[in-house]
């Protein structure tokens, strides 16, 4: 098939190029359910506070046992030196320096009480009298892994010394008590457990939150999703009745917006339907005025100025070139009043049908402006007798706007316009390879706004966007009226 020159802006229409947005059928959910940040913020706000009390309560705990660690060692260091020393004082005296021995048996009872390590070194010897570490409950493996880490971070002295003395006072060696950090970390790992019981509660706390502020924000989260809808053009949409007074008057007062609007654009579309109809009428008629006036009078002129081209040829030679002048310029102005009248209203429209008129065209040639013209081929699916006579003419129309931008706009060199026919919508896409000078959105004089016009006129949805690896495409969907409305 032939030329073609369009030009196709390459995004949806903007809302300040459109003058109405294209409404989808009633009854449909146009636009996704949305999101109620308000719960999730909220639950999250909560759910972030709870866990930073709940880390600073457990670092909090690790800084009490590190204290605690350190400031009542040296009142256990010398209660332990005491004990100690009592009992080697009863079973030994002040000759035994050397060969002592100190049990720790006189520690138990304290070593229930309190936890610690007691280490006793001898004066006189390298190796421990004695050391042992007792606590005040067993020790799992939680706490000892625990251990070490409270150990690193210990604040202040970590041990303290005291004096093993015989009788008299005599020294016999040191008693060094450090902290049992297994058994630390053993009560931290408890009081943490008691932190993670809390944080469970809490959990469920939230999830009852949730679930009452979900309930509380219900009507919220409906009055959203029927704005969405009604902003993706569903003007079916409405609100129901709610409990609360105040949810009830913003129910009504959406509900009535609803059907004003509903009601305005249907009457915005029949009007503009109307007047769609009443310029195609014009067109007609001024088409038809044009071929059987000026069209007459012109091939009645051309005929004229060939006898007088002939018989100046035979009498006076020198009129002959005025004369042949006059009949191109005839012919000329007869060529551009069919051109004109083809543009009014396609003969081949209402002589031929629908599929021929636009194989006719897609054929007409479109000079371009860079050397050539465009080419462009047509693809029909389905029977285009389903579609209606009176939107025949518009189908053709858009055609014919798309193809003429896409030459004037894009200065594109190849054109592809498949229309698909089904038993619900007629689908018409034009996709072309021009440049379109780098225009990102479409602006009024692209040929969009009537053509916009039209389809929402038509209850129909146009979409024009870039297609890879460049050029546009323009979709157009039209809705098509029940067979038995169409067969009658």
């Amino acid at each position: 098939m032939q030329d073609a020159r369009h030009t196709v802006p390459p995004m949806s229409l903007p809302p300040s190029v459109l003058p109405a947005p294209p409404l989808a059928a009633p009854g449909t959910n146009t636009g996704a359910r949305p999101v109620l940040h308000l719960r999730r913020a909220l639950i999250w706000r909560i759910v972030l506070i709870a866990v930073a009390v709940l880390l600073s309560l457990a670092a909090w705990e690790v800084r009490v046992l590190r204290q605690a660690a350190t400031a009542e060692l040296p009142a256990t260091a010398s209660l332990v030196a005491q004990l100690l020393n009592d009992d080697l004082a009863r079973r030994t005296s002040s000759f035994d320096r050397i060969d002592i021995e100190v049990p720790l048996t006189p520690l138990e009872r304290l070593g229930r009480r309190i936890s610690f390590c007691v280490e006793v070194q001898h004066l006189m010897r390298d190796r421990p009298l004695a050391q042992s570490c007792l606590s005040e409950e067993p020790v799992t493996d939680a706490g000892r892994l625990l251990a070490p880490w409270l150990r690193a971070g210990a604040i202040g002295n970590a041990q303290a010394t005291r004096l093993l003395q015989l009788q008299a006072g005599i020294r016999a060696g040191t008693i060094v008590v450090t902290p049992n950090w297994d058994s630390l970390g053993q009560m931290l790992w408890q009081r943490w457990l008691v932190l993670g019981g809390f944080a469970l509660g809490f959990v469920g706390v939230v999830a009852a939150v949730a679930l009452l502020v979900d309930r509380s924000l219900r009507p919220a989260n409906e009055v959203l999703t029927a704005l969405a809808r009604l902003e993706g053009g569903d003007l079916s949409v409405r609100l129901p009745p709610f409990a609360l007074s105040e949810l009830r008057s913003i129910a009504g007062s959406f509900n009535r917006l609803a059907a004003r609007w509903a009601a305005t654009t249907a009457r915005q579309r029949l009007l503009t339907e109307r007047l769609l109809q009443v310029r195609e009428e014009e067109r007609r008629r001024l088409a038809r005025e044009l071929h059987d006036e000026m069209g007459q009078s012109l091939a009645a002129l051309w005929a004229e100025a060939e006898v007088v081209s002939t018989l100046a040829g035979q009498s006076l030679p020198q009129l002959r070139p005025s004369a042949d002048a006059m009949s191109r310029t005839t012919e000329h102005l007869l060529e551009g009043l069919q051109r004109v009248l083809s543009d009014l209203r396609p003969p081949a429209l209402d002589r031929f049908g629908l599929a021929q008129a636009l194989q006719a065209l897609v054929a007409q040639p479109r000079r371009r402006a860079a050397q050539g013209d465009l080419h462009a081929t047509l693809e029909i699916d389905g029977d285009t007798e389903r579609i209606p006579d009176s939107m025949r003419v518009h189908v053709y129309r858009i055609v014919q706007e798309a193809l003429t931008n896409a030459v004037r706009h894009g200065d594109a060199a190849q054109a592809r316009v498949r229309l698909a026919c089904t038993e619900r919508q007629v689908s018409i896409e034009v996709t072309d390879n021009g440049s379109h000078l780098g225009v990102a959105v479409p602006v009024p004089g692209h040929g969009l706004l009537g053509m916009s016009e039209r389809v929402s006129a038509l209850g129909g949805t146009l979409d024009v966007a870039p297609c890879l690896p460049g050029g546009m495409r323009l979709a157009v969907t039209l809705p098509l009226p029940p067979l038995e409305e169409t067969l009658a």
